[in-house]
């Protein structure tokens, strides 16, 4: 999965039901800029982005059934290594460009 934000600060869900990889895409790591454009889909701590799970089970529901299941598998091996917080996973960031 790749949370996507654009130049403008707005948040995408793509590659959804690639359940192997988990990060988010932004052409600016600014924290300032993380911080803002992820408030709607999680947090920033300075150095990873948290994403909800909530968040990620609204965007993913289009996917059905399966999607779900995949889901839940990848969150329980992300809980094994201590990758969830507070309801949220957490992913690194990489800076792409625009």
């Amino acid at each position: 999965m790749i949370i996507a934000i654009d130049a403008s600060g707005k948040v995408a869900l793509n590659e959804a039901t690639d359940f192997k990889g988990f990060k988010v895409t932004a052409p600016n790591t600014d924290g300032a800029f993380l911080t803002k454009a992820l408030s709607a889909a999680g947090r920033f701590d300075g150095s990873h982005a948290w994403i909800s799970q909530n968040w990620l089970i609204e965007q993913g529901n289009a996917h059905g059934a399966a999607w779900r299941e995949g889901f839940d598998k990848m969150a329980a091996y992300a809980q094994s290594k201590g990758w969830i917080e507070n309801g949220a996973i957490r992913a690194h960031v990489e800076k792409v460009t625009a």
